[in-house]
Formats: C-alpha cells, structure tokens, sequence
C-alpha cells in the first residue's frame, strides 16, 4: 500500500528539479495596491505663461463654506510645498489657488471637474534677482552683506517714500523672486552702503553685481606703544573731509581688536577711554584690510578712600578727578564716580589728583602717572565715624523719628566760637555721619522732644553720641 505514495513522491522530486523551476524567484506586485495616486488636479508654478517650471513655491488650496453660523469663510483645503509641481486630490467644485515664491506671489481660481483631471499654470507675474556684494573692482567677496530690495510709493500724506519688500543675509549673495516692476536695490556691509536701481521683469532671471568700493579697518588702543590693547575703548570714525555722519565703534571688554568695513578714503580716527584719548589719521582702501593702533599714552589708577591711615576702604564713597595740585579741589556732582568703595581711572601721562568724599568729608591725593602702568591709591579723609542717637535717657532706646542736625565748631580770628551747620537730615532712630576730625554739636529733636550734644571726631575713630532729650 505505500507503493503508490513513494512513487508520487519521487515524481514530485523530479518534477520540483525540473526547468520549469529553475531560476531566480519572480516577483509581481498588485497594482491596484502599490500604484501611487497623483490626485486630480496637477498645478505648476511658472515665472511667466508658457515659462518652465519654477521651483520654491508653496501652494495653499481654499474653498468658500459656510461657517457654524451660515457665514461664507474661505477654508484651507490642502497644501503644499515649496516646489515647482503639486499634486491634489479635490472633489468637483470652485476653487481658490494662492502660490508664493518668496515676493511674487499669484491668486488664482480654478474650476475642478467632476470627471477627469486638472492640469493648470500658476503664472507667479514676476522674475528672479540675483544679488552679489564685493569690496572692490578686483571683485573681494564681501561675506556678510545685508540685501535689502525697496519699492518707492508714498505715504498718506502724499510724500515720496521707501518701502522695503524684501531682506536677507548676512552673505555675500543674495537671491529674490519679485513681481515684475522697478526696485531699489539697497546692500549694506558694516558702514559701506551702495544703492542700486533695478526692473525686474516677467520671466527674467537677473543677476547684478554691487561694488561697495570699502575697505576694512581693524582698530586697538594699548595704554603704551607695544603694549596689549584695552577693553572699553570708543573709537570715533570721520572723514577728514567731513563726508557723511560719524561712525562711532565701541570695543569690547577683552581687548581684542575691533574691526569695521568703511568706504574708500582717507578718515580721522579717534581712541577715547575714561579721560584720555588720543586721534590719528589713515588712508583705507578698496578691497584692503588695515590696522591702526593707537596708544593712548596713559596708565590706570585705582584709587579708595579710608577715614585715616591703612585704615579698611570706605564702603559709598565717591570719587573725582581734579587738577593737580588743587587742595581745594571737591568732587562734583555730575562728574564722580560711585558711590562704591573703590574706583578705577584711565588717565593720560603726568600729573593728576584724585579727590574723594565720604558723608560730609573729603579728601584728595595728587599722583604721577607713567604710561602702561597701573597702581592703587589711598586717600585718607582724616575722618571719622559718629552713629547718633537721640534718647530720653541715658542708657535707653531711642526715639523712632528723630531729625538730626550736626555742626561744626570753629573759632575766627579773634577766637569767638562759629558754628557751621554741615548735615541736617531725619527722619531716623539713628544715623551714621563720616565727619572730617575736629569739634562738633549734634542737635536732634522730634515733635516733642529735643536736645544737644557736643562731642569730637579723632581721625580713624568710629564712636556713638548718644543726644539725650532736655527735661
């Protein structure tokens, strides 16, 4: 009974090893499946009717439907992009194609037919601009240029004006896709500007080259000739013959040269930090990089303020410069630096005196400066510190508000007492004065009370007078 079996199942060896079944395995895939559906509606952007594709534009498909209300709202339907090609799936009906390629865009209503399909040209109206940007005729790429593309209109008021319809870098290229028209082509690079007047027309694919006619100036001011450059430094640019407006460059806090781009000439550059400066003339041309440095022939001060000696800097004081030699010399309001406990200054070569106050005291240093250097300074006030109180009592706390008035005893020449009132301030339960060393009467009251105290300041002392209220 297994005869028959094994016979079948040698044939069906013999037939699986056969010719027919030779080969590499063939595969076939469903086309209903796998074939893609491109939609029923195929649009194309042209620059002009009849133009080849353009590519980069984006398609937006609106159709007209009532809102929850009954109220007609355009709806986005589908979009795509950017390309030169879309493909949509639409049913039968009217509707609105809104395509832009960078400025140049097209509006445009297409009717989807209930069998079949759509083929139609989006005509964008407009052409391309291309930019390019150098510093000389030798054609030096000017690598970050600002494009910028303007259109002349009007204001409401019926004035001439620019309108800018485009922008883009920083590069030394620049391309644009504009609707057919006249333009202003405006390229900027650090302070060098060129204008250019552009048409633009349907279908046309321009290119323009814009010659800045600039060079570059790189700019560092150390204290000392061969010194490293500062931080902090404000370079003033003009043309010596006084064309075009000022160009001011302020340099970073590292010191690491600045560098500017200016157009072709010959320029008067001044370096300005804190009080000293120091001006120079250069010649830049096209399409070259030149480096100025300017030594400000000065050094650096550091200046604090003690009440006497080697005394701790004073926290809040303020500081001035003033001219040497000048013991009368006071800070100014406008002028000082602080209030803080230490000061820095930038002054030129030579002699200089630096003046301090603290509270109602002051004081002032003269000193040499020598370029490139930089030292710190003391000013000792011959000062010291008084907290006031005004109390009932011995020994008792003070009153909340109080008002303070201190003064200064000296005598004139035929040694009769004066009193020079120098701080009137309150309302405290105390105040802290920094009072120049000497003999003094502190006056406090309140809305009842009142009382005096004398007392005296010895340089670098820090001591409490306590006004007790007359009974």
């Amino acid at each position: 009974m297994y005869k028959p079996l094994f016979r079948f199942l040698c044939a069906l060896s013999v037939l699986m090893s056969g010719a027919g079944f030779a080969g590499d395995d063939q595969f076939v895939p469903r086309p209903e499946v796998h074939r893609p559906s491109h939609g029923n509606v195929h649009l194309v952007s042209v620059l002009v009717g009849g133009g080849a594709p353009f590519d980069g534009t984006e398609f937006m498909i609106w159709r007209e439907r009532p809102d929850a209300y009954g109220k007609m709202r355009q709806t986005l339907m589908a979009q795509s992009g950017p390309q030169s090609h879309a493909d949509f799936e639409l049913g039968p009906g009217r509707y609105r194609v809104q395509a832009r390629n960078d400025v140049a865009t097209a509006d445009q209503v297409i009717d989807v037919p209930e069998h079949g399909a759509l083929d139609t040209e989006i005509v964008l109206g407009g052409g391309e601009l291309n930019l390019s940007a150098v510093m000389d005729a030798a054609g030096s790429a000017a690598e970050s240029s600002w494009f910028r593309i303007l259109r002349r209109d009007t204001d409401p008021y019926g004035k001439p004006t620019l309108v800018q319809v485009a922008g883009r870098g920083y590069a030394d290229r620049a391309r644009f896709v504009l609707p057919a028209g006249d333009y202003l082509a405006d390229v900027r690079f650090g302070d060098a500007s060129r204008r250019l007047d552009v048409h633009v027309a349907s279908g046309e694919h321009r290119s323009d080259v814009v010659n800045l006619d600039a060079g570059r100036l790189e700019l560092a001011a150390p204290l000392a000739p061969g010194g490293d450059a500062v931080g902090a430094v404000a370079f003033d640019i003009q043309r010596t013959d006084n064309a075009g407006p000022p160009l001011r460059v302020d340099g970073g806090d590292r010191g690491d040269a600045v560098a500017t781009i200016v157009p072709r000439g010959r320029y008067r550059v001044r370096a300005t930090l804190d009080y000293a400066s120091v001006e120079q003339e250069i010649d830049v041309p096209a399409g070259e990089t030149v480096t100025l440095e300017l030594p400000l022939n000065a050094g650096e001060v550091n200046v604090y303020a003690t009440l006497a000696g080697r005394s701790d800097a004073l926290l809040d004081s303020l500081f001035d410069i003033a001219a040497p030699g000048d013991t009368a010399a006071r800070v100014t309001t406008d002028g000082a630096r602080g209030p803080d406990h230490m000061s820095r200054f930038v002054l030129p070569a030579g002699s200089h005196r630096i003046v301090a106050a603290q509270g109602e005291t002051s004081g002032g240093v003269d000193v040499d400066i020598e370029p490139g250097t930089s030292q710190t300074v003391a000013i000792d006030l011959d000062a010291g510190r008084v907290n006031l109180r005004f109390v009932p009592d011995r020994d008792q706390p003070e009153f909340p508000y109080s008002w303070f008035s201190v003064y200064r005893v000296d005598r004139d020449a035929q040694g009769r007492e004066r009193r020079q009132r120098i701080y009137n301030e309150g309302y405290y339960a105390d105040t802290d004065i920094v009072l120049p060393s000497g003999d003094y009467i502190a006056y406090a009251r309140t809305d009842r009370f009142q009382g005096e105290a004398a007392f005296h300041v010895a340089p670098g002392s820090n001591a409490r007078v306590d006004v007790v209220a007359s009974q």
